[in-house]
């Protein structure tokens, strides 16, 4: 069964896509007797929700169908099933899908667990199994508002015409919020901007922000799975800095975070870092008993509620801690550093290792994902994407000059 990611896949649509699907539902058919299936707003969603379902049932699992949904609904939607299956490309772009699987726990499936799946096999007629329906969403909103109490302030909220434009307004709404919807309105061609919670594609939030003089600002990519906030100042607050605003505020002292992640971390907790990947971040805080974790792209997952990048739980909370703090004040505390990025494709993955073996070879690193060097000054990161063929490279160092010069170094000798 292939992969391309940590617990499942993202392609464009086409006839692999189609086929994939098809071989994971008879796999998860004979492995599974009860599957929750949820998908986004996709244009190809309906098409693959009707490819798994059939494909399941034909493997002789009963399949539970939810619908439309975020990811994080369907997530939690697994707690009464062996597994959930979410048709999702998460902020990819429109011509994309793709399929994750979820544990019981609200976890991702780790690599190894999706790999174990073997081919699939249609059962006997008399096997088949049934297709039901589920309320995925009313267990999901029903339970975040036992969690949460009322939230008494003004917030602009921007789902990127994505899956949380079904859950997040009005869950805010109901908790005594002022709302103002930016991009609420489901559409899987994205009209709003592009479904990734970047900076450069939340300029209206940050504006709209500034002109309703609201509190927060609150922005989700296609799938619900990242959080990403807007201070009442018009700052846009990386995922590395949420991270940072969690763990101070709410007192965390040890957290997961992958290893491209930034050291600002390291001045409020001790940091374990994994691989990349929240299936990755979620293992490791299960096997050390880390409540709190997440990524630079702007997931995070708390362990008192589940092991899932639950991004609307995590804006709730935020709204929280913005109701009674100065998040400008105490992002504007934070030490600076200077982050940088670059990608080098290649054609020749085993001449690409080579440059990158030679070149690391005078320092000392770890490679739990890629080659991580740490120095007193700051760190980089050499690592394979996981999907197309190219090198990720991330510096971070406290001078921006140094950072500059560190990035060029490792591009020229790569290239």
């Amino acid at each position: 069964m292939k992969f391309s990611g940590s617990s499942g896949t993202r392609m464009i649509w086409g006839q692999e896509l189609v086929d994939f699907a098809h071989a994971l539902g008879l796999a998860l058919g004979n492995s599974f007797d009860s599957v929750v299936l949820a998908g986004d707003f996709r244009e190809t969603t309906d098409s693959l929700l009707s490819i798994l379902a059939g494909a399941i049932t034909g493997g002789g699992g009963i399949v539970y169908y939810g619908g439309h949904a975020p990811t994080p609904t369907l997530a939690y939607a697994a707690r009464n099933h062996d597994v959930g299956v979410m048709v999702t490309a998460s902020h990819n772009p429109p011509e994309y899908n793709g399929i994750k699987l979820w544990n019981p726990d609200g976890s991702a499936f780790a690599p190894e667990r999706a790999l174990s799946l073997e081919n699939g096999r249609v059962v006997e007629w008399s096997d088949a199994g049934k297709i039901k329906a589920e309320d995925i969403i009313a267990e999901h909103r029903d339970a975040l508002l036992r969690e949460f109490g009322t939230l008494d302030l003004k917030v602009v909220v921007d789902c990127a015409n994505g899956a949380g434009s079904v859950l997040t307004p009005h869950l805010l709404r109901s908790l005594g919020a002022e709302v103002i919807t930016l991009n609420c309105h489901p559409s899987g061609l994205f009209p709003g901007h592009p479904s990734e919670p970047a900076e450069k594609n939340l300029t209206a939030l940050k504006r709209l922000v500034l002109d309703e003089h609201a509190e927060l600002g609150i922005a989700h990519d296609g799938d619900a799975d990242r959080f990403i906030a807007v201070t009442r100042e018009g700052k846009y607050l990386s995922g590395d800095e949420i991270l940072a605003v969690f763990t101070r505020v709410l007192g965390f002292d040890r957290i997961v975070a992958p290893v491209d992640s930034s050291m600002l971390l390291d001045n409020f907790a001790e940091v374990h870092r994994c691989r990349v990947g929240d299936a990755n971040v979620s293992v490791m805080m299960k096997k050390l008993g880390i409540e709190f974790g997440g990524e630079n792209s702007g997931t995070q997952i708390f362990s008192a509620w589940r092991y899932t990048p639950d991004a609307i739980y995590s804006a709730l909370k935020f709204a929280e801690i913005a109701m009674r703090e100065d998040i400008d004040s105490i992002v504007a505390g934070f030490p600076k550093y200077v982050t940088l990025r670059e990608n080098v494709y290649y054609t020749d993955r085993q001449e690409m290792e080579r440059k990158i073996e030679q070149f690391v070879s005078e320092y000392e690193y770890s490679a739990i994902d890629g080659y991580r060097v740490a120095l007193e000054d700051g760190w980089f990161l050499i690592r394979f994407s996981g999907t197309e063929p190219k090198v990720r490279i991330t510096v971070e160092f406290e001078d921006e000059q140094r950072a500059k010069n560190m990035l060029d170094k490792i591009v020229s000798a790569l290239r």
